[in-house]
């Protein structure tokens, strides 16, 4: 096999490691892995994990559509709100660019049956992605998720595990399950090629509106997306396609917040968490938080929290005023973006998107 032009870089040392789906830690320090490329940017498309793009394992993920909400965004006085809709996908959601790296990844190391941990979306999404690669998934979720979720696991054939108890526990047991059967564990939270995928959202907002986004306001939990964005306008930018990467801003529940706290310096723990309807975003214990408070504060971006009312209150007005059917977790983003706008930090008149990262379908309507 052609190996690709990259390794793996640890975050925290900087050792170096060949390709790998099973080495999700430094075996030096500890540290979590990020890809590196051995080429410089093009700045026309993502550079990729792979050398050959059309043997990727693809449904026809990517290209989500963008859309104008024109109402919403005069309401809040802004000059532009765009949506990107990245439910308009196989699986209904944001995580299926990720589960055609990682999976094409896993396909040509070698991997033919792997265990991963999901609150739902990303589970789903590699349950997917791993019938259409001939390979054989393990899914540990909670009990609680929503059925749409875990009756898509089982739909792609994966073998679905229910566990009781909140998020972290899946993980505990996904862990334990990994180390009893001896199977590669192909972690989305952990894997640096997960998040490569999402680079592409990036080139997708610069080939429409070029330099036009001042601000990017989403949902964070384990933060794929959040750093993928910033990793493809980080290449869009050394390639000088583009002049500036916009501010993140990660918005989380209050009820869990390890992000926004680590940006606020505020105390809190995985004893702090309370029940939420962003399932998407309860992650009390996410393995990835320095690197997404590094990514937001070198776009000088914010973190902010929002009630639990917000979540179903813009799911509604979303559905109602602009005909979009946001999942829960997504719809917080906007809760987030009008607190920004309150507090002065997203200015009236700016230019934002919003990535609508899953879809309303895939979940039962919080009354």
């Amino acid at each position: 096999m052609n190996i690709p032009n990259h390794q793996l870089r640890c975050l925290d040392c900087s050792s170096r490691n060949e390709p790998s789906v099973s080495d999700l830690s430094c075996a030096e320090c500890g540290g979590l892995f990020v890809v590196d490329y051995l080429d410089a940017p093009d700045g026309v498309q993502p550079r990729l994990p792979m050398d050959d793009l059309l043997s990727a394992n693809s449904l026809g993920e990517g290209d989500t559509p963008l859309v104008l909400l024109e109402k919403t965004g005069s309401e809040l006085g802004l000059e532009t709100l765009w949506a990107k809709l990245e439910f308009m996908t196989p699986t209904g959601s944001f995580k299926d660019r990720g589960s055609a790296i990682l999976t094409t990844m896993g396909r040509d190391l070698g991997v033919r049956e792997f265990v991963e941990d999901s609150s739902g979306n990303a589970g789903a999404s590699l349950s997917a992605y791993a019938a259409a690669a001939g390979l054989k998934a393990h899914v540990f979720a909670p009990a609680s998720a929503a059925s749409g979720k875990l009756d898509q696991i089982q739909v792609f054939g994966a073998s679905l595990h229910k566990i009781e108890g909140p998020r972290q526990a899946a993980t505990d047991a996904a862990e334990k399950f990994v180390k009893e059967r001896g199977l590669i564990y192909m972690s989305h939270n952990l894997s640096p090629y997960f998040s490569e995928g999402m680079k592409a959202v990036s080139y997708e907002l610069e080939d429409v509106i070029g330099d036009g986004i001042d601000h990017v306001v989403l949902p964070v939990g384990n933060g794929s997306l959040l750093i993928g964005m910033v990793r493809g306008y980080r290449e869009l930018l050394e390639a000088g396609v583009v002049s500036k990467i916009p501010k993140f801003h990660g918005v989380q529940a209050h009820a869990v917040r390890p992000v926004v706290a680590e940006l606020n310096n505020e105390k809190w723990s995985q004893d702090d968490v309370q029940p939420t309807n962003a399932s998407g975003i309860a992650v009390s214990v996410p393995p990835r938080l320095a690197e997404m408070v590094e990514v937001i504060r070198s776009t000088a971006g914010t973190g902010v929290t929002v009630p639990e009312e917000s979540f179903t209150e813009w799911q509604s007005r979303l559905a109602s005023s602009e005909g979009v059917f946001a999942e829960m977790t997504s719809a917080g983003a906007f809760a987030g973006l009008v607190k920004l706008i309150e507090s002065g930090v997203i200015e009236r008149g700016s230019n934002v998107c919003i990535p609508i990262t899953g879809s309303g379908l895939k979940e039962p309507l919080a009354r």
